[in-house]
């Protein structure tokens, strides 16, 4: 019943105090584009998030990186990327990992300004990541700490859960190994360049590129839609 979820998310009322970008985002959900665009023709935005940790209640974001896919191209020049000012962040293990350091979150920008970057960047494309229901949280976090009663409402295209589909058509889901399906299994299988990994950009750059390798393969699948692809 997709179908049905995106017309109660079209419907859903706007709170008539809520700021212009939201505004402005609601107006766009309304002309998402059809079920039956082609991929080919289909706007998608890959993004990754670094935070703190994996607690989507009490960790925050403390980057964003996203790049727009359109025409079955990684458009370089439409991306989207930015530091946010957390105060203390990095006193965390996920530091070792994203390597950010709280003087380079000095020079950031504030939650709220990061949070409306990003929304004024995505409009109403399909979002694409690698484990993006955590990524899709942790927008919403921020969201609701800015005073916004809504969240993401955007198509979305988990990578790793498409690779799956796409590889293990008739397998038996008991034999799966998830850590064949991490982003750098994944890139290592396809081939594909992993440099900057688990900077918010790298980590959407190296999305992007499985993403089209996904979807050369979904189209020898017989996907071409974008409703073939939603399913599964």
């Amino acid at each position: 019943m997709e179908w049905l979820k995106e017309l109660i998310n079209q419907l859903q009322p706007v709170d008539k105090n809520a700021p212009a970008f939201w505004h402005r985002y609601s107006a766009a959900l309304k002309e998402q584009p059809s079920r039956d665009t082609p991929l080919s023709e289909a706007e998608f935005v890959v993004f990754d998030t670094e935070t703190t940790g994996l607690d989507q209640r009490r960790d925050k974001v403390l980057s964003i990186g996203a790049i727009k896919v359109r025409g079955l191209q990684v458009l370089v020049s439409d991306t989207f990327e930015c530091l946010v000012q957390q105060e203390g962040a990095p006193a965390t293990k996920s530091a070792e990992v994203h390597g950010l350091l709280s003087s380079q979150l000095e020079g950031g920008i504030p939650e709220r300004e990061a949070v409306e970057g990003f929304i004024d960047f995505i409009g109403n494309a399909v979002l694409v990541g690698q484990h993006v229901a955590f990524d899709i949280g942790m927008i919403n976090q921020m969201l609701k700490r800015q005073g916004i009663s809504g969240k993401l409402r955007n198509r979305s295209v988990d990578t790793a859960h498409l690779a799956i589909r796409l590889e293990r058509r008739h397998a038996d889901s008991h034999t799966l190994k998830t850590a064949e399906y991490s982003l750098d299994a994944l890139c290592e299988r396809y081939n594909l360049p992993t440099e900057d990994r688990h900077t918010a950009s790298g980590d959407a750059f190296a999305t992007a590129l499985l993403l089209l390798k996904l979807l050369s393969l979904a189209k020898k699948r017989g996907i071409t839609t974008l409703g073939e692809l939603m399913k599964g």
